[in-house]
């Protein structure tokens, strides 16, 4: 039994190292999909950024640009609901 929970007490306070290099996994991880995403033509480009706050607190900014021609929105100028034709 007593080692079993050192084992624990040794893989918990590992597992705290690890949490600092978080923020790069997951951007390695994002960049991996997005890239993947960009080369099918979905997306034109994206801009990705993950900062660490604080401990178990991170920033995930992702911004992701469309080509307009390839089917991205176009405001048109109209509400959701509505139409330009009033009949």
């Amino acid at each position: 039994m007593k080692i079993g929970n050192s084992l624990a007490t040794s893989l918990k306070s590992f597992s705290f190292v690890l949490e600092r290099f978080f923020p790069r996994f997951i951007r390695s991880f994002l960049n991996k999909k997005l890239r993947e995403i960009k080369d099918k033509g979905a997306i034109e480009d994206y801009k990705l950024k993950v900062k660490r706050k604080r401990k178990y607190y991170y920033i995930i900014e992702v911004d992701l640009f469309f080509d307009i021609r390839k089917g991205g929105e176009k405001s048109d100028g109209t509400e959701e609901g509505t139409s330009k034709d009033h009949n």
